[in-house]
């Protein structure tokens, strides 16, 4: 019985193994052969492009305490896994309501200043401003939620 558990757990370690090899080897889109089914396969989204940016203390009052329409702020940094899978709903929304809201990220490890006027303790964090006012604040990976809260206040 341990001989068979014992085959089990290499069986399953070599599938690991091999399900890496294809995922970081075979994925480049340097590869002549697989960059074109790459690039062919992805989805298009008509010439849109997401005007989703990184913001610095200087273009803080000018692009989210002044804007016209709201505004939802990601609080992330270049070491938050969570704060990156978060990323690609931002873009989505950025589309969908693109003349209703705006959308941007701060990275706290970069505008620290930001982050603490704002009482950010905890990433990631999304706060939505309205007339230059915080009028909502999330924190978590819901991409739902975030949509919920666009919906809200746009």
């Amino acid at each position: 019985m341990e001989q068979i558990r014992g085959s089990n757990q290499l069986v399953l370690t070599l599938t690991c193994l091999i399900c890496l090899w294809f995922s970081f080897g075979m994925s480049s889109d340097s590869d002549p052969l697989i960059k074109p089914y790459l690039s062919s396969s992805l989805p298009s989204n008509d010439g849109l492009v997401s005007s989703v940016q990184s913001i610095s203390e200087s273009e803080w009052d000018s692009l989210v305490i002044q804007s016209e329409v709201p505004v939802m702020v990601l609080f992330t940094a270049d070491w938050c896994g969570p704060c990156r899978w978060l990323l690609p709903t931002l873009y989505v929304l950025d589309l969908d309501y693109k003349d209703q809201f705006k959308f941007y990220t701060v990275d706290i490890d970069k505008e620290s200043s930001i982050a603490a006027r704002n009482m950010v303790r905890s990433i990631p964090a999304t706060l939505v401003f309205k007339g230059g006012y915080i009028v909502a604040t999330y924190m978590g990976t819901d991409s739902g939620k975030l949509r919920q809260l666009v919906e809200q206040y746009k």
